[in-house]
This record gives C-alpha cells, structure tokens and sequence, in this order.
C-alpha cells in the first residue's frame, strides 16, 4: 500500500489559511461598517468585504469536508485520513467509483480532481500539491470500471484538445 501525503507547506495553507485572510477582512469589515455609517456610499465596501469573508470561509470549510491529507492507496481500495479536525477513515473501492472529474479531466492543471463513489454517497477531493497525485491517479485509472475508464479517456482528449 502506498501512502500520499501533502508537503507541510501546502497542509498548512489548506488548513489554516482561512485564519490570518478572516481575521484581517473583519478588521476591514469593522472600518467599513463604521465608515459606512457616517459615509452612505461606504456600505458597498462593506458588502464587498462580507462577501469575500463568506465565499472564503465557504470554500475552506468545503475543503475541510472533502480533502483528506493522507491517502493510503493500493490495486483494491484506496483509504483518506486526516481530515481537518476530524478522526473520521474514509474507505473507497476502486469498483465503486462512479466517476472521476474536476483538474486534468476537465483541461484544468490547477484544480482539485474529485472521486465520487456513489454508493456511500462520498465525494473526496485531491490537489495538485498531494506529491506525486500522477501516480495515485494512474493507479485509481487503471482499477476502475471498464466504462468510466473509457469515459475518462474521452474527456481526457477533450480536454486537451485531441480528437
């Protein structure tokens, strides 16, 4: 069984990023809200600075649910650990997975590739930074279904515009 892992800069940033970005935008948060006060057109500020704060929280907390940090991973089934705060073991058969999507698959390098496994209803996420996530891609591909092997390939050409 081999183990994935993220390097300690990158867990670091996706685990405690979010805290230092909130802090700061609810001190620009507190400064607009009290400008917006004594100045009406401030509160366009403070609606800017109340959206970011949200969709960054959101898309962390997100992260929190689906990325594990470790990643034990074989011919059979693949098992996510260390979740943020959570003790929880994810365990997923290759046979199970329903379908691959998100980064390479959709002719995006930079972004997170998802496995479903639809019989448990569970989506994990991986990124780039995972060390070596070629590697535990080419492993996952290669123990899937015969159907969505194929259904890959495709958007694989797709997205890399080879047809």
């Amino acid at each position: 069984m081999e183990t994935f892992k993220y390097p300690y800069i990158s867990k670091l940033i996706y685990r405690y990023g979010n805290f230092p970005l909130s802090i700061l935008l609810l001190f620009y948060l507190l400064i607009s809200t009290r400008e917006a006060l004594l100045n009406w057109f401030y509160i366009i500020f403070v609606i800017i600075n109340l959206a970011i704060l949200i969709l960054l929280n959101r898309y962390y907390f997100r992260t929190y649910k689906t990325f594990p940090f470790t990643i034990r991973i074989d011919n059979e089934k693949m098992i996510c650990s260390n979740f943020f705060l959570s003790k929880r073991i994810v365990e997923i058969y290759h046979c199970n997975i329903s379908s691959i999507y998100g980064g390479l698959f959709d002719g995006y390098q930079g972004r997170p590739v998802y496995v479903n496994d639809s019989k448990q209803n569970i989506t994990i996420g991986f990124y780039q930074h995972t060390g070596k996530l070629q590697i535990m891609l080419k492993i996952i591909i290669q123990n899937i279904n015969e159907e969505l092997y194929n259904t890959l390939i495709k958007k694989l050409k797709t997205a890399h515009g080879k047809k």
